[in-house]
């Protein structure tokens, strides 16, 4: 008899752990660089430096990246039937005690099959893209756990992308920003300190500094912000980050995207906030969207 046998949502929670957790690892350095810009002038040898010395780290990220994936896999699997996942009956424990054996025990099937099992029993297969993705990740896996590869490099950005895309293919009903506010209002130090305070301007922050670092197709294929729209200041998302000297964030957009829209939205606290069409009360600024929340320009910031 097989005992404790996994459900699907505790192996998606299990996977969204670990993309957390390769998140953070990303995201603490991203943090560091952009704050110490801050205070001193940072060339490109002294970034260069800063990200080799982070490389190891780096792929530290990717591996739990690509764990994240499979667990996500294997909980989709779970669904279908827990036993798709136990390997050959050859390699089964015994049962020595008559008490039963835990799932957890047993071999499950190898990383490289996840993909051909899911299809061979889902009406809905995995696309080809993500199919190219999860080869790709999974031998880079491979050779950063397996072996020291001195030329092996992984970019911060690389691993955000690994995230994203694998997050979008695996769980397409939830963004991934909402996914991660729900981790950091769940994080260790909340349980402890009961602070929730901070975590909506840590995720303004990390926010800005990935929308900074995404291609303009990026941005829109991932947070549904359109390439060509000009983007405004979130009344919400802003002053959040104030409390912690954070970035102005400057990704909100009209919705719907016409010249007397009173409305924009914002990817990030994922709300509608209502505007004024007004001409800025500041000489250099050629904005017409004020805030009906703070009455400041959702362009420059100002009070008006």
């Amino acid at each position: 008899m097989i005992t404790e046998i996994p459900t699907s949502d505790e192996f998606s929670s299990a996977a969204y752990a670990q993309f957390d957790f390769a998140w953070d690892i990303v995201i603490s350095f991203m943090t560091i660089l952009d704050e110490a810009g801050q205070y001193i002038e940072l060339d490109k040898d002294d970034q260069a430096q800063f990200w080799e010395a982070a490389r190891q780290r780096i792929l530290t990220s990717l591996i739990i990246a690509q764990q994240g994936v499979e667990l996500a896999i294997k909980g989709k699997l779970v669904a279908f039937s827990p036993y798709l996942l136990l390997g050959s009956p050859s390699e089964w424990p015994k049962d020595k005690t008559g008490n039963g054996i835990e799932f957890s025990e047993f071999k499950t099937i190898d990383a490289q099959d996840l993909i051909k099992a899911y299809n061979m029993v889902s009406p809905k297969p995995f696309d080809t893209k993500f199919v190219e993705l999860f080869e790709r990740v999974r031998k880079l896996r491979n050779s950063a756990m397996h072996s020291v590869n001195a030329k092996l490099r992984i970019s911060p950005k690389e691993v955000i992308l690994i995230i994203l895309e694998a997050h979008e293919h695996l769980y397409p009903d939830k963004s991934w920003v909402m996914a991660r506010k729900e981790f950091l209002f769940s994080a260790p130090a909340t349980q402890v300190y009961f602070d929730h305070d901070h975590i909506d301007g840590v995720l303004v922050r990390e926010s800005w500094a990935v929308f900074n670092l995404l291609s303009k197709s990026e941005r829109e294929r991932f947070f549904k912000v359109a390439a060509g729209v000009r983007k405004y200041i979130c009344p919400a998302c802003s002053y959040e980050s104030q409390k912690l000297d954070g970035p102005v964030p400057h990704y909100a957009v009209l919705d719907p995207n016409t010249p007397g829209s009173t409305s924009l939205w914002c990817f990030v606290c994922n709300d509608t906030h209502l505007v004024s069409r007004e001409n800025c009360s500041e000489e250099t600024c050629k904005g017409n969207v004020i805030s009906n929340d703070d009455g400041c320009c959702c362009t420059c910031g100002e009070q008006q």
